[in-house]
């Protein structure tokens, strides 16, 4: 669950402009890596409502 608001955090911070990742200086290396941080949350998600049922 965290995974996916971090995720999407750095999704805007980094589409915004304001935020780079720590040691490339890219805006979009953020995005890029906010995107692999949602797709883990909603994986971990779905995961978890599947095997509830």
């Amino acid at each position: 669950m965290w995974n996916l608001i971090i995720g999407i955090l750095f999704i805007i911070g980094g589409a915004s402009g304001e935020f780079v990742l720590k040691g490339t200086e890219s805006s979009f290396g953020l995005v890029v890596f906010g995107l692999i941080l949602t797709a883990l949350g909603v994986f971990q998600i779905v995961k978890k409502n599947n095997a509830s049922q």
